[in-house]
């Protein structure tokens, strides 16, 4: 029986209220969690061992929100950011946590989501796969130009200086409009640090103000860097409202003065009003239509919109899990739901007898076939459709692609759709690999495809991004027989 004075208690947090709490955990997510009796309270970048003082920000009957203060009491498991950024921007939730915390902390978030949401009670995950590489690790980021610099209240009292000015960097956590001027971001290698900041010397030279979220008015949009880690090739894009010849010109005179590695520099535009870097069209200035990166012993182009794993030298650790749990022989017939741009399908390729990549974007489909045509794989097919209905006419998939023996499954963030899952019953291969960067979405696929025809046998958590809070979790399911 609760008791009613800790209701009262309880009842009595308000929004606004000041409190000190002990953090004993993380959530999904990556905030802190605190308790008051009964209320959770859930407080961005505190960390399990901290005791903070909180202000509370949003109230509910069970839980709350609180922003953190101060650090009352160090946690064992903290460290030092290394970024001059860490706690404003969205990039990083964990730079002050240590390395080690971090992936124990995503493995038992894999393991507490499959147990509550998927019902796999028992499920140990096995140890995170750490990132060979921490920082430096991201070969592709985009930057947004604003009129408006985010100035941290401690620094100047207020939040952002309308002065109108030209700043090139991240968004501020839970904003679309506000900028945090960014001098070097830890994700990027360091030349690509560079080249945001001559990037942004060179628009404020420029006399074109820059782009304004939220009245759409303004010439400079954003900046995307692909730096390539296995091979030397480095993309820029510079992407305005519209094109500008004389200006595109002293862009490439003065980025190959200062950057002559740049293997491929594009000017671009575009007039759609959401904030994503696309170019919807593309103006190359100097060098090759794609850059080339390396995985394996396979070379991939990968243009200024196609999607690529952003951790290269973890992407290869990713498939070679995948690999392994495909447990290929040479003779199996693979299918490759939601393929891509290829990768996977080409990677597992070399033990398949043959692979069918299925994916409803069509430019994805374009960068798969050339791919397989630049490696010289022949074992590999291509097929452009809507999962969802794409697989419904089961016979008709077999007829044409074979009965598969293992398939493999990177769905996007959202998870599979329920057609494609009971498309995929009625297929019934003899191994399902799901690859997933959504642990909820996991559990909830898992958990419908081991209802009768398959079990789980083991779970690998991968960290493809360090000091955030995304989890990549790869998923082997047997057929019960």
């Amino acid at each position: 029986m609760k008791d009613p004075v800790e209701d009262k208690a309880v009842a009595a947090i308000k929004r606004g209220d000041l409190l000190e709490l002990q953090i004993d955990d993380l959530a999904f997510g990556g905030a802190g969690v605190g308790r008051v009796e009964d209320l959770v309270v859930f407080v961005e970048q505190a960390l399990p061992g901290q005791k903070v003082l909180v202000r509370i920000v949003k109230k509910k009957k069970s839980f709350a929100e609180a922003r953190l203060l101060q650090v009352l009491a160090h946690s064992p498991h903290q460290t030092e950011p290394q970024c001059r950024h860490f706690g404003q921007c969205g990039g990083c939730a964990f730079q002050h946590l240590a390395y080690e915390q971090q992936l124990a902390f995503k493995q038992k978030q894999v393991e507490e989501t499959m147990r509550r949401l998927g019902g796999f009670e028992s499920l140990q995950a096995l140890p995170t796969l750490p990132s060979p590489q921490v920082y430096h690790y991201r070969n592709k980021m985009e930057f947004s130009f604003s009129p408006l610099q985010w100035i941290p209240a401690e620094l100047l009292g207020q939040q952002t200086a309308e002065d109108a000015g030209i700043y090139l960097g991240l968004h501020v956590k839970g904003f679309f409009d506000k900028i945090i001027d960014v001098a070097t971001c830890w994700l990027l290698p360091p030349l690509a640090s560079e080249v945001v900041g001559a990037v942004r010397e060179f628009a404020v030279a420029s006399g074109k103000p820059a782009y304004h979220a939220r009245n759409h008015e303004g010439f400079w949009r954003f900046l995307v860097i692909r730096q390539a880690q296995n091979t030397p090739d480095l993309m820029v894009n510079l992407v305005a409202s519209e094109y500008d010849e004389a200006l595109a010109q002293q862009f490439k005179k003065m980025m190959h003065a200062r950057f002559p590695q740049i293997s491929s520099l594009y000017y671009s535009t575009t007039q759609n009003l959401s904030g994503v870097a696309y170019s919807e069209e593309e103006y190359l200035l100097s060098g090759n239509r794609c850059i080339n990166e390396k995985l394996g012993p396979f070379i991939f182009e990968i243009s200024s919109n196609s999607f690529f794993q952003t951790n290269t030298l973890q992407a290869q650790r990713l498939y070679d899990v995948v690999a392994e749990y495909a447990q290929l022989q040479s003779v199996e017939n693979v299918f490759d739901l939601y393929c891509g741009a290829g990768t996977i399908s080409l990677y597992v390729s070399q033990t398949a007898r043959h692979v069918t990549g299925f994916e409803s974007v069509a430019a994805a489909i374009a960068d798969a076939r050339r791919n397989a045509t630049l490696n010289g794989v022949e074992n590999c097919t291509f097929v452009l459709g809507d999962l969802r209905d794409g697989l419904s006419d089961t016979q008709h998939i077999r007829t044409h692609y074979g009965q598969p023996d293992v398939c493999i499954i990177d769905p996007p963030r959202g998870g599979m759709h329920p057609k494609t899952v009971e498309a995929l019953l009625r297929l019934l291969p003899a191994r399902i690999v799901h690859v997933s960067c959504n642990p909820a979405t996991l559990a909830r696929d898992v958990k419908l495809l081991c209802a009768n025809e398959y079990h789980l046998e083991k779970i690998q958590p991968v960290d493809m991004f360090p000091h955030t809070a995304h989890i990549e979790a790869v998923a082997l399911l047997q057929r019960n027989h």
